[in-house]
């Protein structure tokens, strides 16, 4: 597991990171994802940077050999490989060795605007009946990001041991069909802070939105800062 002294100094120590590696790449030539560089910056050093500045438990990145991960960053990954985002989830959870009662922030390595919507995650404590948190956003229509939440990590664990019991394994089971049995809260983000990059459009996008300073009143939030101007809890 990952040292503290990667973490920040307003690290939770309760809160450990999971990076889910972003698949093949199929979409975008089957480039390795977390190697992309946006804003000057690869999406795993961009990813990690904020998940290891909140997240004091340890941060594990689920990706493969070759990619290299930033100091302070345990790297795992699911056996076999190419089992799907919720194998990469059980990999990394399992990499991890939480106690349960920890929480566990899940993130995409192919989410760029990850410094705005972590923090809105981990402003408040969950609700006692909640199992976790996760964003709700997205276009045409918002709808639940549940790589982009923070999960009690015995709830996590419980969805995952039900899936395999249920169907065999986790390998090419969809997130969504688990996860959405936890009693979940959620924060209402821009959709343009939970735009992944799946297409040769969203990098041009991501590209001009990192690299330049937008108008205060044309954006929520600039890729740099962290800043965020929308936040609401709904359970």
């Amino acid at each position: 597991m990952a040292g503290s002294s990667a973490a920040g100094r307003g690290a939770r120590p309760d809160v450990a990171a999971v990076v889910v590696g972003g698949g093949g790449g199929q979409r975008l030539g089957g480039v390795s994802k977390p190697d992309l560089v946006l804003g000057g910056v690869r999406l795993i050093d961009r990813v990690c940077a904020v998940l290891t500045g909140a997240c004091g438990a340890g941060c594990v990145a689920v990706v493969p050999p070759a990619v290299r991960v930033p100091d302070g960053v345990t790297r795992t990954l699911e056996d076999p490989p190419g089992g799907g985002p919720l194998a990469g989830i059980d990999a990394g959870l399992s990499a991890l060795g939480l106690g349960a009662r920890g929480l566990v922030v899940v993130v995409s390595v192919d989410a760029p605007g990850v410094g705005e919507f972590v923090p809105l995650l981990l402003a408040e404590p969950l609700g006692e009946a909640a199992d976790g948190r996760i964003v709700r956003g997205g276009d045409p229509e918002p709808f639940d990001q549940y790589l982009m939440g923070v999960y009690r990590a015995a709830s996590l664990r419980r969805a995952i041991d039900e899936a395999v019991a249920a169907y065999g394994s986790v390998r090419g089971v969809g997130v969504r069909r688990v996860l959405r049995s936890l009693a979940l809260e959620r924060v209402e983000v821009d959709a343009l802070a939970c735009r992944d990059v799946d297409t040769p459009e969203d990098l041009v996008w991501w590209e001009a939105r990192l690299t330049r300073a937008l108008p205060r009143e044309n954006a929520d939030y600039d890729g740099r800062s962290g800043a965020s101007r929308r936040g609401v809890i709904t359970r």
